[in-house]
């Protein structure tokens, strides 16, 4: 009997530890949320460098040009989104479609397809991501979209949709839909539809 205490007991202390630790994560989370998540895009701005040289005959002054790569980087943040940026991410989320059966079929051919297709779209909806609600001036989006897809690569790609997925925060989103829900008070009770059956 004593053993069986001890079993019940522990079980509750390994529960509560699972709690709590699901807990800090859940605030640790909201912090990194709040705060937004930073990153660096890493791209090749052209310089043209001036050489002096010395003339010809006449004696004039001529400068050679020469045109060279200088590493730049940018900084973004990406915040939780508000609910109309979320509704726009949203509309581009539903275009991206993958036909598994035909990605079986031929990867190769099919994964180049779906890049064409929908590659533009990626940096369309990080930049959205990027911009919050000022994605509506179209200049702007347009321009950290075109620059985005020119310079991400395929591995920041797949980091930077999974940190949007993040900060998108739709599982506090669905809960407010089930808490909403809930509540209802025009909702039939399970007595009515027992006694109308």
């Amino acid at each position: 009997m004593a053993e069986q205490e001890n079993d019940i007991i522990t079980q509750e202390q390994e529960a509560k530890q699972k709690l709590e630790a699901i807990k800090q994560e859940r605030e640790e989370l909201r912090l990194l949320i709040g705060n937004g998540i930073s990153f660096v895009v890493t791209y090749f701005e052209p310089v043209v460098v001036k050489i002096p040289r010395w003339g010809n005959w006449l004696g004039r002054l001529f400068k050679r040009k020469v045109r060279q790569q200088r590493e730049r980087q940018r900084e973004f943040t990406i915040k939780e989104p508000t609910l109309y940026t979320l509704d726009r991410l949203s509309m581009e989320y539903i275009e991206l479609h993958i036909e598994e059966a035909k990605l079986k079929a031929a990867p190769r051919q099919q994964a180049r397809l779906y890049y064409k297709e929908h590659s533009k779209r990626m940096a369309l909806i990080c930049a959205i991501a990027i911009l919050g609600n000022e994605w509506e001036d179209k200049k702007k989006l347009e321009e950290l979209a075109a620059f985005l897809h020119r310079w991400l690569k395929n591995s920041q790609l797949m980091e930077l949709v999974s940190v949007v997925d993040l900060t998108n925060n739709l599982a506090d989103f669905i809960n407010s839909i089930r808490l909403v829900s809930s509540a209802r008070t025009t909702m039939p009770s399970l007595i009515e539809q027992s006694n109308e059956g």
